[in-house]
């Protein structure tokens, strides 16, 4: 089943996994199937997100995500060699330029942490990217994004964080889109009890 913007990857007990296409807000994603959001991924994001039916449901799943135990992992692509590594800083609202980002332990912050694990790495049009997934340990606002751009990976598409980048005068692979997709989600049924583990496919542009 599927509405504009969205198709079902799970239905179950209250549960709705929508495989949100790019461009739409997690927010109308949840107003279109007329269910209650449970967590956002970017407007530019496509993939995995988690509706439910009642509150209820609602704050059972909040309480997996608070204490870690669902598991989101995301597929990406991004600029340069990137290694496998795991990113820990603390983000704030501005980190001294008006972007989120890096902010030392004095300003207000969360932490946020982000394991990397690089699949492959090729060149295209003389540009080096690499296709790599993200498991979000914490899961702040731009996260991923921020992580590997501070890193010195601008996301292939990224509109927002590549002032390093290009300030450096590093070359950047067009794209018409973000490649961030929420690809994989771990967790237990909050009602039911039994293990989910779901995949949305990779969409079009990140298979080339």
């Amino acid at each position: 089943m599927s509405i504009d913007g969205g198709a079902v990857v799970f239905a179950g007990d209250r549960v709705v996994v929508v495989d949100k296409q790019t461009g739409i807000s997690s927010e109308d994603i949840a107003a279109r199937w007329q269910k209650k959001l449970v967590h956002r991924i970017d407007k530019a994001t496509s993939g995995l997100v988690i509706l439910a039916d009642d509150a209820r449901t609602v704050q059972r799943l909040h309480r997996q995500m608070h204490d870690g135990s669902i598991e989101r992992t995301y597929l990406l692509l991004a600029h340069g060699d990137v290694v496998g590594q795991t990113i820990t800083s603390r983000l704030g609202r501005d980190r001294g330029d008006g972007l989120r980002g890096r902010v030392a332990d004095d300003v207000a912050g969360q932490t946020a942490t982000t394991i990397v694990t690089p699949l492959q790495t090729r060149v295209i049009d003389d540009v080096t990217v690499t296709l790599a997934t993200a498991t979000l340990v914490t899961g702040r606002t731009h996260q991923i994004r921020i992580h590997l751009a501070e890193a010195g990976h601008l996301l292939v598409g990224e509109p927002v964080y590549r002032r390093d980048h290009a300030a450096r005068g590093a070359a950047e692979l067009p794209s018409s889109r973000l490649m961030l997709h929420a690809w994989q989600l771990r967790f237990a049924h909050p009602n039911t009890h039994a293990p989910l583990a779901l995949e949305a496919p990779a969409p079009v542009a990140l298979r080339r």
